[in-house]
């Protein structure tokens, strides 16, 4: 446990032990997700509407406890729930195979942003029951919410409230057989706002995530000889790939503030009621205490478990952790199958790291391969056996709230 300060004046604490972050995580009944508990706003020091990241209050799962949180995770449960994982995985490999067919004959990409940063978009927005261009739309308001563009931010923020909230009107008024419709189908006690916050935390929580599991895995890949060789050879399967590099090289290096329900030590640390907490990912994963015995002499695999802290724990630990696996290890195997003589076009030393305190990655992965062909087209599948189908794209976007938001941003040259 250290003292950190989240901005000046404003004080907080960081764990980095293993053991201390999966007990904060494990005791909701110690330490809220609800910041409206937190003392420095309750004091006003703060502003819960404008302050840091995670430490916001926003009406859905994520910042809830006990039966309200309960009420607000379920049908987001219950809707993940009734994918087709067998039709879902169908649906991911051709959407990656669409992105990767953009690229495959110039024999030069950019794996981050031609590629790993689309993939979650274009799969959430499928599952939302929109057609594909709205979801090139969900990727670009979303990725520049994570740029160093504030007013592009700000305005970016905007659009996403207005896409969640157009979804839940589109979908309320003609449902489908799509998670939002899902969604509004079991919770016939949320609001429609409320809805569109369940479905928009599907989408923060982890498709950032989930395009630097793929951007972190194919660094690893491409810069470290034993793992490279241990997956070549099957010795090293992709989904236990991506657990190493979620121990080693996890997507998020700090996990979202808990606030203490009441005075509590931890380690030599008195922690106060009301203050807020940091989990440190990266640090917890490299605790001696937890990686002890769990490498691989032959890969360097940390094995053994799948316990690393990137999915959380407890009652808020990650509900879309295995639709984001399969996403992670679909991307990571359509890049090996379609891209023959994959290496870096820059000296590892040369990418540029993220500037983030929250998540870890490169900005760019700039690669070179052998220039290859453009895949077959799919062979249609019946309504049966395809249970995410494609939705056909529109001649002219509907004059709802989230058709008008298309128009808009197709008219940026989007």
């Amino acid at each position: 446990m250290v003292p950190v300060q989240l901005e000046p004046g404003v004080r907080a604490w960081l764990l980095l032990g293993y053991q201390e972050s999966l007990a904060v995580l494990q005791q909701p009944h110690l330490f809220s997700r609800d910041t409206r508990n937190w003392r420095e706003a309750n004091e006003g020091r703060v502003d819960l509407d404008n302050t840091v990241a995670m430490m916001t209050w926003l009406p859905n799962a994520f910042y809830a406890d006990g039966a309200d949180h309960v009420r607000l995770r379920a049908p987001i449960m219950d809707g993940l729930a009734r994918i087709d994982m067998t039709a879902m995985a169908r649906t991911v490999h051709r959407i990656a195979d669409g992105l990767v067919d953009r690229f495959v004959r110039d024999g030069e990409a950019d794996l981050i942003g031609e590629y790993a940063q689309m993939l979650p978009a274009l799969v959430a927005n499928r599952l939302f029951g929109l057609p594909d261009s709205y979801g090139h739309m969900l990727n670009d308001l979303t990725a520049v919410i994570f740029s160093e563009d504030s007013q592009r931010s700000e305005e970016s923020i905007t659009g996403l409230q207005q896409y969640f909230a157009g979804l839940v009107a589109r979908k309320a008024n003609k449902p489908g057989q799509d998670l939002t419709s899902w969604i509004l189908e079991r919770s016939t006690d949320l609001s429609q706002e409320e809805v569109a916050y369940a479905a928009s935390l599907v989408v923060s929580a982890s498709h950032m995530m989930t395009v630097h599991l793929i951007g972190n895995t194919m660094r690893t890949l491409l810069t470290d000889d034993r793992i490279r060789s241990a997956n070549t050879d099957a010795r090293l399967s992709t989904h236990d790939l991506l657990d190493h590099v979620m121990w080693n090289d996890s997507p998020l290096q700090l996990l979202a503030g808990r606030v203490a329900l009441q005075d509590v030590r931890i380690g030599n640390a008195r922690v106060r009621k009301g203050d807020a907490l940091y989990l440190g990912v990266d640090a917890a994963h490299r605790d001696p205490a937890v990686r002890r015995g769990r490498s691989d002499p032959d890969t360097g695999l940390s094995s053994g478990s799948r316990a690393h802290l990137t999915f959380g724990a407890g009652p808020h630990s990650c509900p879309a952790r295995s639709l984001g696996r399969l996403v992670a290890s679909t991307g990571v195997t359509v890049l090996q199958e379609r891209l023959g003589g994959l290496r870096l076009s820059v000296p590892p030393e040369e990418l540029r790291l993220l500037r983030s305190p929250f998540l870890h990655g490169v900005r760019e992965l700039p690669v070179t391969f052998t220039p290859g062909r453009v895949s077959e087209p799919p062979a249609l599948l019946t309504q049966e056996m395809e249970q995410v189908p494609a939705v056909a794209e529109e001649e002219q976007p509907p004059e709802d709230l989230l058709g008008k938001l298309f128009s808009w941003w197709r008219g940026l040259g989007r």
